[in-house]
């Protein structure tokens, strides 16, 4: 026993010189990595050969210095078999020299050890600038399944390899709620009102309410360029197709959206909703601008048709407000002054499908600015007889 003691003890004292061995010569290797020249980098290199972050920061500096870094990367992805880094690096390497084939070669390597977005980018990027359309349009997908953040370099490489809207649609977006709701949004940012609607339906069938104010900004749009398929999308939110005047009776507050009531905002002027009787209240306090639009709304009529505008209003307060109308179509007609409820009228021709409804204030001449309120209710267009 005593023998075996003795062997057992010197082993430890072995064992134990060796690790305080290692543990020297380690540290002389992190020594050497932490003064960061080529020189003691290539030293702790050679000190600890299997190091990944000594042989990544000497391929950086040869890389920097103008040298051949591949051998040094090949070995940190032998090194390294389920990282894409030193793959994607070796992949774009390969394609800066013209050889493409190693470069698909490397890039598909590190797609197949790591699943997440920067791969899949990388690759899409490959083949865009091959020119290859089907490898593109199936990594780029692969890509946005994956994706966050901004998608917008994504969604411009795209608009980059097709101006086909329905291409896009179909081959590169994945049915990925925020995805489509994000492509959505660039589509409108970027003026691409043609390619709005059929985004609009996919993202209007995820049935989230949380996407109404997309729906409507899009509708938004497509109004402002007097796109007709703004009442497509404008149906999309679950409101009903406009006819004439939409919401003319004041049941609901103005959604300052699409085809509803716009209030417009300014100082000394402000907008109520009123229940009884439904109506809307402007309330001046005569600090307001001197010309101002107050309340604006797109109608959908048919164009070359003659319609007749119809609405009740009523005005009270220390100087009944005056300066009103009503301005559509190139007509225009002024909301008189009247404590009760007086009925007014408006004849306009269509000139096209949308037509805006302004209410505009404009101080008369020689009188000072309106204070007190107007009301507004059952506005209306009709068709004249």
């Amino acid at each position: 026993m005593p023998i075996v003691a003795r062997i057992a003890g010197i082993a430890a004292l072995a064992a134990l010189g060796i690790a305080v061995w290692f543990a020297i010569v380690l540290a002389r290797a992190d020594a050497y990595f932490r003064e960061a020249t080529p020189e003691s980098v290539q030293r702790a290199v050679e000190i600890a050969p299997r190091n990944t972050e000594y042989l990544a920061l000497r391929a950086l500096q040869l890389d920097y210095d103008g040298g051949d870094s591949t051998a040094l990367t090949e070995k940190i992805a032998a090194l390294n078999p389920y990282s894409s880094a030193p793959r994607i690096k070796l992949g774009l390497a390969a394609e800066i020299r013209g050889d493409s084939s190693n470069a698909e070669r490397w890039l598909l390597a590190a797609a197949a050890v790591d699943h997440q977005f920067e791969p899949r980018w990388t690759l899409a990027n490959f083949y865009f600038r091959g020119e290859r359309h089907d490898q593109f349009w199936t990594w780029i997908r692969s890509a946005l399944e994956v994706s966050y953040g901004d998608r917008t370099p994504a969604f411009d490489l795209c608009w980059r390899m097709s101006t086909d809207a329905g291409e896009i649609l179909n081959r590169a977006l994945p049915d990925r709620h925020e995805v489509t709701a994000a492509y959505l949004v660039y589509l409108s940012k970027t003026k691409r009102l043609k390619a709005v609607p059929a985004v609009a339906r996919r993202v209007a069938a995820y049935r989230d309410e949380a996407d109404l104010a997309l729906l409507y900004g899009a509708c938004d749009q497509l109004l402002a360029a007097h796109d007709p398929a703004a009442l497509d999308v404008w149906k999309l939110t679950g409101q009903s197709a406009p006819s004439g005047v939409f919401n003319g009776d004041f049941a609901s507050v103005p959604l300052n959206h699409g085809f509803d009531w716009r209030p417009r905002e300014f100082p000394g002027v402000t907008h109520v909703s009123l229940n009884a009787p439904a109506g809307h209240r402007i309330a001046f306090n005569g600090q307001q601008p001197e010309s101002c639009s107050l309340l604006q709304q797109t109608l959908s009529l048919v164009a070359g048709r003659r319609y007749v505008l119809r609405w009740e209003s009523r005005t009270a307060g220390i100087k009944s407000p005056s300066g009103l109308e009503w301005r559509t179509a190139g007509q225009h007609a002024a909301l008189l002054p009247s404590g009760d409820w007086t009925p007014g009228e408006l004849a306009m021709t269509a000139h096209e499908s949308f037509s805006d409804l302004e209410l505009a204030y404009q101080r008369p001449v020689g009188e000072p600015r309106a204070e007190g309120n107007v009301e507004l209710r059952h506005v209306r267009v009709e068709a004249a007889q």
